[in-house]
């Protein structure tokens, strides 16, 4: 298993897990997650902010019934559902995510859909 795949992975099991902390421990300090070509988070500070809420308040998961990978990037295609606290209301849906390594960490994610 490469870097990046290990990575993927751990932050996977933490986003399971509903564990903040882990999730965010596995992102490089000036992470950028991207929606498409949109810059949406810029750090660490900001995904911990960003993620609050749902890890908080919402029943969710995720998995990734196949993952590719190469030298520092890895794509992830995703399966996700989330139940809204406040309505009971439960979606789901697919998405590509990339991520890329840096300095031993998650430094880019962008989300593909």
């Amino acid at each position: 298993m490469t870097v990046i795949e290990d990575l993927a992975q751990q932050q996977l099991d933490a986003y399971n897990r509903s564990d903040l902390d882990a999730f965010v421990a596995c992102y490089h300090p000036d992470v950028r997650v991207f929606n498409g070509d949109e810059q949406s988070i810029n750090g660490r500070d900001e995904m911990r902010d960003r993620y609050r809420d749902l890890f908080s308040e919402w029943q969710f998961g995720a998995s990734v019934p196949q993952r590719i990978s190469l030298n520092t990037h890895c794509v992830d295609f995703e399966a996700w559902w989330r139940i809204d606290p406040g309505t009971g209301e439960r979606s789901e849906g697919h998405v590509l995510v990339r991520y890329e390594e840096r300095d031993g960490l998650i430094g880019t994610v962008q989300f593909l859909d």
